[in-house]
């Protein structure tokens, strides 16, 4: 069957429904699938009955943000219970992931006259357009010229996650395991991809140490490089190798010439190292 393993909703920065999502799921003769909304968990109970009539397999799944070195990475747990702890991590995730656009504008407020904390705070958009509220408040007061503008506003102003009280991978591992989840990498070259693949093996290295229990090996903007080192690592190691496509709808659908639509990786799941999480 073939396998999207991570996939975004208009609960958190996409533009589509769950029940929308497995409609093109099934288009694209999809069979195993995961919603990994950022930092929310609203999208699984639509998800699972959509799928169940589409007769799809539907995994829990969430992507938390975290901090590894100093740096933002994104983690994918999957197949996780209800678990107070888990819930609290997520909220935790979110809390600061919505804070850094409510101090981004705090700090631009004294540079633009157009644009106030109070004016943000009672801002709202529509979902579907994808994206967050932070970039779209930017773009429709016309601080921005184009929705994308606004993302380099975090680094200008000093607001990326590094700055914010995200979990650490060791917290992200600890709790998505006691809820009886599996943690995955995602997108390793978002965070690696002018490494040397000593370089790299080093990093999966450290972070199978802090809990990582496999590696999103197939990517669309995944080297040949960063591929065949991830697989290899994984089956070194008796880790998980997963494959997404990171789809977020009409939102960021092609970047850089590369296409994130729903199922842009052709990966069966015989090819890939997932029977943990079904």
């Amino acid at each position: 069957m073939l396998v999207d393993l991570h996939i975004h909703t208009y609960y958190s920065d996409g533009t589509m429904s769950p029940k929308e999502v497995v409609e093109e799921a099934k288009k694209k003769n999809l069979g195993i699938i995961a919603i990994t909304d950022h930092d929310v968990l609203d999208s699984y109970e639509e998800l699972k009955k959509e799928a169940e009539k589409a007769g799809i397999i539907a995994i829990r799944g969430v992507e938390i943000d975290s901090i590894f070195e100093g740096h933002l990475v994104h983690l994918l747990a999957y197949k996780f219970e209800d678990n107070e702890n888990f819930f609290k991590l997520v909220d935790k995730a979110k809390e600061q992931l919505l804070e850094t656009s409510v101090e981004l504008i705090r700090r631009m407020e004294k540079d633009y006259e157009n644009i106030s904390l109070d004016d943000y705070n009672s801002y709202e958009y529509e979902r579907r357009k994808g994206g967050w509220k932070g970039i779209h408040y930017l773009h429709d007061r016309k601080v921005t010229e184009g929705l994308f503008d606004g993302m380099r506003l975090y680094g200008k102003y000093e607001c990326g996650h590094e700055k914010f009280a995200f979990p650490s991978v060791e917290e992200v591992c600890n709790i998505t395991h006691e809820a009886g989840g599996y943690v995955v990498l995602a997108h390793p070259c978002n965070y690696y991809s002018n490494k040397s693949k000593e370089e790299i093996l080093e990093k999966l290295e450290i972070l199978k140490g802090l809990g990582i229990d496999g590696v999103e090996c197939y990517y669309p903007a995944n080297s040949e490089l960063m591929t065949e080192t991830c697989v290899e690592f994984c089956e070194n190691n008796d880790l998980l190798i997963t494959a997404g496509s990171d789809g977020h709808g009409d939102f960021g659908a092609v970047s850089k010439g590369i296409e994130y639509y729903i199922g842009a990786i052709n990966k069966d799941s015989e090819e890939l190292k997932i029977d943990k999480l079904l």
